[in-house]
């Protein structure tokens, strides 16, 4: 039995959270051992939520997993955990990662560096409407792939929006499972997304109740998933400005639209650029900052110039080069999670950080991250 299929089982029978199966790896070595362990050995363990180990005791059964994995080739839907390559890379570095993702398409995309979520207001004004989906295309047109939460108003004309431009894909985040998707309004809308190569995806197992904290939830993904947020209408009290909070805790930007003071709509929006996020006035506000680095890379000639960003890297030490892949990969970055990513100690990704940032590769960003400096 792989470990991917314990994922499957595991989050069939409880609402698992990494932290969860980290506890389970510590104390029984391999997830898979859950399945032959006596369970007297599997119940007393204390460090371990008991409800949880009850209904491992109770549910284990390779059966079982065969015949989730049957209903959900039937449903066609498809399952990545943080353990596979596939897996967006970017997650797997917030601070509370879903371990096992649900989804319907294809997810490849989600692996490149040209990611940004866009979000706003169930209820937009005209205003609203006119620059989600202004932008939105800008945004595809320029090679863009766009991520939002199939809600009504801005999310789902986020999502149409990407797919009238020329090259961005676009993937929606549920709040509910697969197989219950939510709001039921936006059905056609979510349909279209897969016929256009995009993709629908879920952390929630079928058939897990719909409550309104799972929409709270899912909007960490929404944020950890892309390079940067871009909410484009919020009041005070939006469930937007959770996804900018997210944003801003994993030290990635967020770029909003500025509205009139006066209008309660925008009133999340101005607090949110009172307190630092990036204005938006035109495209190039988003495209020339540095969230749009890997899109740049990828977009225009660097052939091996001796003048071009990609001859100016490869003449760096391994060290430094690490450090610039991770940063590549992840969008903007912890000193911890360098670490982790590199497998290089922190004393001399320390010195080698220092040494980039004087001579302008990259720059110290808000909560010690480090991005690049274009």
């Amino acid at each position: 039995m792989e470990e991917r299929e314990m994922y499957l089982f595991l989050s069939s029978i409880y609402r698992i959270t990494q932290e969860d199966i980290n506890c389970l790896k510590e104390e029984f070595e391999e997830l898979k051992n859950l399945m032959d362990l006596d369970k007297d050995k599997i119940l007393k363990n204390k460090k371990i939520n008991s409800k949880l180990l009850r209904n491992i005791v109770k549910y284990r059964s390779p059966f079982r997993i065969e015949k989730i994995k049957s209903v959900l080739e039937q449903q066609k839907i498809h399952y990545v955990c943080i353990e596979d390559k596939d897996y967006p890379e970017r997650l797997k570095h917030i601070s509370k990662p879903p371990p096992i993702l649900f989804y319907k398409g294809d997810i490849s995309f989600l692996n490149e560096g040209n990611v940004i979520s866009v979000i706003g207001s169930r209820t937009p004004t005209k205003y609203g409407l006119k620059y989600v989906r202004k932008f939105t295309k800008e945004l595809s047109d320029s090679g863009m792939h766009v991520v939002s939460g199939l809600a009504i108003g801005i999310d789902c004309e986020a999502h149409i929006a990407c797919m009238k431009g020329k090259y961005g894909r676009t993937a929606a985040i549920l709040g509910s499972p697969l197989d219950n998707i939510r709001p039921a309004v936006n059905l056609k809308t979510a349909q279209k997304i897969l016929e256009n190569g995009g993709a629908i995806i879920s952390e929630f197992f079928l058939g897990t109740d719909v409550n309104p904290l799972n929409f709270i939830m899912r909007n960490r993904i929404i944020s950890g998933i892309s390079n940067a947020t871009f909410i484009i209408e919020a009041a005070q009290k939006s469930g937007a400005l959770s996804t900018a909070k997210y944003a801003n805790d994993e030290g990635r930007d967020v770029f909003v639209i500025p509205g009139r003071i006066d209008d309660p709509k925008s009133k999340g929006c101005l607090d949110l650029l009172f307190e630092g996020a990036q204005i938006v006035r035109e495209l190039s506000d988003i495209t020339g900052h540095r969230v749009y680095y890997d899109h740049l890379k990828k977009f225009c000639t660097l052939n091996n110039r001796e003048d071009s960003i990609e001859y100016d890297i490869k003449s760096l030490n391994y060290e430094k080069q690490e450090i610039l892949n991770s940063i590549r990969q992840n969008g903007n970055i912890k000193i911890d999670d360098i670490c982790n990513c590199t497998g290089i100690d922190i004393k001399t990704i320390n010195s080698n950080i220092n040494e980039l940032l004087i001579d302008d590769y990259i720059i110290e960003m808000e909560n010690k991250t480090y991005g690049f400096n274009v």
